[in-house]
């Protein structure tokens, strides 16, 4: 008996072994993405294995996955179009198994651009990767303003990854950068793509990660502040936070959901933890909430 619907993991990760030879360290030094190829740990080993991949995809359910990571188009260039070229292949190679996201230095002006270009119309990719922040540009910066034109040019949707720079906001005692800071980054980035980015670009489509770093949690104090622009705000309460019956009254709530239900939110992040998804259905519409796992590195396991 056939399923009656298709599993696709939004968040699922994988890099051409190809293009991890090439990958050098970084231009500041601060990560060397060459010694995962050779890394002691089967995590970091995994994700340049399309064939385990698609054992851990039969395993557990899931028909087809995006694959990528942002993390890896810091190198630059060079690298970007070995990973693109590599997921082309890979997309060939196993049809109707994986959807590949092109992979650029988003910084590097034109280069970037056209090999955005090369990806997508050239080689078919579906979407680009880019993280929450990068070298201190945060997602609403002007500098960005080129790119998102060029992926609204080539009808794309953006696929967020979060800032895995470590040390990162709390730093890395009690693993603060991978726990809370990290999901702070991404939280950070889903209101500078609601208030900056969306203003300019409202048809680009962001999947932003990790339940939106807890978003739902905190949807209530965001919107509390949410000021839109010409708007007539009381001035006994304007620059404060606001309740959900003067937003009411005011109709701000209604204005929120405009930009909010723009984005789509994946359910990584959080190992499967059911209350954080429990809480992003009751503010994140149904049509708006993808499936994902963050494989190899959160759920690496058939659950």
């Amino acid at each position: 008996m056939s399923k009656k619907y298709t599993v696709v993991d939004a968040e699922f990760h994988h890099i051409p072994l190809e293009a991890a030879k090439q990958a050098g360290r970084t231009a500041k030094g601060e990560i060397d993405f060459s010694v995962r190829v050779k890394s002691a740990n089967p995590t970091f080993r995994r994700i340049f294995d399309i064939e385990s991949s698609l054992r851990h995809m039969e395993e557990s359910g899931v028909d087809m996955a995006l694959i990528g990571l942002a993390t890896w188009a810091e190198p630059g260039l060079e690298v970007c179009r070995a990973i693109n070229d590599g997921l082309a292949k890979v997309v060939k190679d196993y049809p109707g198994k994986f959807i590949p996201l092109a992979h650029v230095p988003y910084l590097e002006g034109r280069s970037a651009l056209d090999e955005l270009t090369r990806a997508v119309n050239e080689l078919g990719l579906k979407g680009v990767t880019m993280m929450t922040s990068l070298q201190d540009i945060r997602l609403d910066d002007k500098q960005l303003k080129p790119f998102f034109k060029k992926v609204r040019e080539l009808r794309i949707p953006i696929m967020v990854h979060p800032n895995v720079k470590m040390p990162i906001w709390g730093g890395t005692k009690y693993y603060m950068s991978g726990s809370v800071s990290r999901e702070y980054d991404v939280c950070k980035a889903a209101v500078e793509v609601m208030y900056g980015v969306l203003k300019e670009f409202p048809d680009l489509k962001f999947i932003i990660p990790h339940h939106g770093g807890g978003l739902a949690s905190l949807l209530g104090r965001v919107i509390a502040w949410f000021e839109p622009d010409q708007w007539n705000i009381p001035e006994d309460i304007k620059g404060l936070p606001k309740t959900p019956r003067e937003l009411e009254q005011l109709g701000i709530d209604v204005e929120f959901r405009k930009i909010f239900d723009n984005l789509y939110f994946d359910t990584a992040g959080f190992g499967g933890w059911m209350p954080i998804t429990e809480s992003t259905v009751k503010v994140v519409r149904a049509d708006r909430l993808c499936f994902g796992t963050d494989y190899p590195f959160e759920i690496h396991e058939m659950q």
